[in-house]
């Protein structure tokens, strides 16, 4: 048994041919991506559905916020509300994206009774542990908030390693 390979000339290329090659190249650049991507822990590969999602465990941030204004305590899930705040951060995908100024003028607008209140931002997501073998959570992103004046707030954070400050001018 005997094969024939017959060569394929340019002008032979269907429309057909070309699409089917070309979403060969692009589908092979976003495996080629997502998977960098997901290597350096830039974004969470459970989230976005991609070739990286089960060579680690579902991160499924947890956000946790504590008043520090008097002494830390854990404030009831049912106190504030998170949905505009985590939608703002892009609902956590991208893994070291800092807050924005926005995500916290957001949480504010949605929570007006925690205006002029000192707050920390927490972020933990699960790992992977190998000795003993199991899943623990682990803090990687914080967010402090101070009021300083009453129309005026500053934050300080740190995620994945990276620490930034801002000032926002908040209008009730």
């Amino acid at each position: 048994m005997s094969f024939k390979f017959t060569r394929v000339k340019l002008k032979e290329l269907s429309v057909r041919h070309i699409v089917i090659i070309g979403l060969l190249v692009v589908h092979t650049g976003w495996i080629i991506t997502h998977l960098n991507l997901v290597s350096r822990g830039q974004i969470n590969p459970w989230k976005l559905g991609g070739y990286g999602m089960y060579t680690l465990p579902d991160y499924k941030a947890k956000l946790r916020i504590y008043d520090i204004s008097s002494k830390p305590k854990l404030m009831v899930r049912s106190n504030y509300k998170t949905r505009n705040f985590r939608n703002a951060n892009l609902r956590y995908v991208f893994r070291c994206r800092k807050f924005s100024e926005a995500a916290l003028m957001v949480f504010f607008k949605d929570n007006p009774h925690l205006v002029n209140t000192d707050l920390k931002f927490i972020l933990r997501e699960r790992v992977f542990s190998r000795r003993p073998v199991g899943v623990k959570r682990v803090t990687y992103s914080t967010v402090d908030v101070r009021w300083p004046k009453q129309d005026k707030f500053t934050y300080m954070g740190e995620i994945c390693g990276e620490k930034y400050l801002g000032k926002v001018d908040y209008k009730i």
